[in-house]
């Protein structure tokens, strides 16, 4: 039996797991971190590899470590090339990817690794029982959902007939690459991770159209950096209004947006010829007779035919396709909010022993909850309840 049962390996999972060894609240024996993949953060470095990612958005203080400059610590130690960018200290991916891997290495993650997904939850005899696919049933005295959305990409309407047929996903788990040779691409969506791909694609030698919906939107971060304090927080963790909430969170987030760097970069390569850009709404989608997408958008009623459609389209955030966590909800009689996600205490709990991080934590943690930071603070958050209940 273990103490705690840490559902997902990815960012907010790991985060958890370096907070409570290191902290001293748990041993690593204590632990099982379930997760479909074979190593931790895989989807995010395979996502982030993809995209091929020089730097990340969020400050060199959002990292997996307890100490706040641990990564700028560890990056004067090791003396690596290319590691800060701009006035933030943003990491590159290279350095953050490492350093994650050295502190998990610290605390010997790999000791309560289980490869598997979780197929049933349930709660018995005032234990939590979480039945995998591959790694049998395992009992933990606490449990917590650090599951992310990124296995549920989006994809819109009007590319449902040619789903993986000419048209794909940029965050698909299996994607064949496009050719060496140019191929007339086109890349759908507006923010950083449409961006970011895009302008892989035109290193690569393809010819790339992107379409977007709306003008670029230039924010240094996803969100204010005030939601990670009192500035915003405050007056949101004072409502128990949770359709205020979810309107604040929602209009807090700068979703398709991304940093002025990559706005620039962005300004060079349409300037060269080397990325064009659309601003349309799409229609529909039609195959024409030598095998080409053809586009039809909607207010300029145009149409554009390409070799490959990329979908920078983001994820759905379903928590009904958790099935096993609407069964153990249910079965707790725990609360959810009217947008669906849950209801939970300041502690971070949604039913005895039962707590969230992530998304699923966000009507209590704020729009930064999916966020490295979200993981930072629900992993303080749950590591500290867990010293005063002990």
């Amino acid at each position: 039996m273990y103490k705690w049962l840490i559902i997902g390996g990815g960012i907010q999972g790991t985060t958890l797991a370096v907070h409570l060894v290191k902290s001293g609240r748990a041993s690593i024996e204590d632990l099982a971190v379930i997760d479909p993949h074979e190593r931790p953060l895989e989807c995010w470095k395979r996502n982030t590899s993809r995209i091929q990612m020089k730097y990340l958005r969020s400050p060199s203080v959002h990292h997996v470590d307890t100490e706040p400059f641990s990564l700028q610590t560890y990056a004067d130690k090791s003396q690596w090339p290319e590691v800060f960018f701009g006035r933030y200290k943003r990491p590159s991916l290279s350095l953050f990817n490492q350093h994650c891997e050295t502190v998990l290495d610290e605390i010997h993650i790999d000791q309560a690794w289980k490869t598997g997904m979780v197929t049933n939850l349930r709660r018995k005899n005032g234990l939590w029982e979480a039945e995998t696919d591959t790694a049998g049933t395992l009992t933990g005295e606490r449990v917590v959902l650090a599951m992310s959305f990124s296995h549920q990409p989006s994809w819109p309407e009007w590319t449902k007939p040619y789903q993986n047929d000419g048209i794909y996903h940029v965050f698909d788990r299996e994607v064949h690459d496009v050719s060496n040779e140019s191929v007339q691409m086109a890349v759908v969506g507006g923010g950083i991770t449409a961006a970011h791909y895009a302008i892989k694609l035109a290193d690569d030698g393809h010819d790339v159209t992107m379409l977007v919906r709306h003008p670029f939107r230039i924010y240094d971060f996803d969100s204010d950096p005030g939601w990670l304090g009192p500035k915003y927080m405050k007056a949101f963790s004072k409502t128990s209004d949770y359709q205020k909430r979810r309107q604040w969170i929602t209009s807090a987030r700068h979703r398709g947006s991304f940093p002025k760097d990559i706005s620039r970069t962005l300004a060079v390569y349409k300037e060269e010829g080397r990325i064009k850009v659309i601003q349309d709404d799409i229609d529909f989608c039609q195959k024409t007779d030598d095998g080409k997408i053809q586009i039809h958008c909607k207010t300029s009623e145009s149409r554009y035919e390409y070799e490959r459609v990329a979908l920078a389209t983001g994820f759905t955030s379903d928590i009904s396709r958790f099935d096993w966590v609407q069964r153990a909800a249910q079965a707790e009689q725990l609360p959810y909010a009217g947008c669906g996600f849950p209801i939970v205490g300041k502690d971070l709990q949604w039913g005895k022993g039962l707590y969230v991080m992530g998304a699923f934590a966000e009507l209590e943690i704020g729009p930064t909850a999916r966020n490295i930071s979200g993981a930072r603070k629900a992993a303080y958050t749950i590591a500290y309840t867990a010293k005063h209940t002990n």
